[in-house]
């Protein structure tokens, strides 16, 4: 598979709404959390925003810390609603479970304003550990200004469960001493049950 092919497929995957994949009609956020089997622990003096529709990453739930100083988005996407329509004569599509970390730096290409953006993936056991995952990564970038106008950098954490889901938090904020107290509390807050 070509490597613009795979890009391809990648930006669909993360670009697409989640009713648009599912072809089901639209969940509540708790279902979705059901469904990926993840659980949300709302974090201290945070509360729900509005969904700010945006081209470069849609998200399903947005929490803003009263202070105005962090905000998180999630994304989440069961890997049961993904499709990939690839045509391919020697059956070579991408399977769902093999996508993550491709996944995770066209994410931070497609949401970091072009600077640095240094990341790491958890060793398997923290992986674990932090968020019962099977796989999980965190990246920070200045954030392109299509996607936040009100926060300058992003915290990005990926998490994959095999078999059941990916998930992806957008952690926004603009002073990171100032933000560094709650984003402890903001990477917490999504794990797999």
């Amino acid at each position: 598979m070509t490597s613009v092919k795979l890009k391809s497929i990648l930006f669909l995957w993360l670009l697409l709404p989640l009713q648009v994949l599912s072809n089901q009609p639209e969940n509540s956020f708790d279902d979705l959390l059901n469904e990926a089997g993840l659980t949300l622990v709302l974090p201290a003096n945070f509360s729900q925003q509005a969904i700010q529709q945006n081209e470069l990453f849609p998200y399903e739930h947005a929490l803003r810390h009263e202070n105005n100083t962090l905000e998180i988005r999630y994304a989440i996407r069961p890997l049961s609603r993904m499709e990939i329509n690839y045509q391919d004569p020697h059956s070579s599509a991408p399977e769902p479970n093999h996508i993550f970390s491709m996944m995770f730096t066209a994410l931070i290409g497609r949401l970091s304003n072009g600077g640095s953006s240094p990341h790491r993936e958890y060793q398997l056991e923290e992986a674990q550990q932090k968020f019962n995952a099977d796989w999980a990564a965190i990246s920070v970038f200045d954030i392109e200004e299509e996607y936040s106008s009100d926060y300058k950098q992003a915290f990005l954490v990926a998490l994959h469960k095999n078999n059941l889901s990916d998930a992806y938090l957008v952690i926004l904020f603009n002073d990171y001493e100032q933000s560094k107290p709650l984003l402890d509390q903001a990477i917490q807050s999504l794990q797999f049950k």
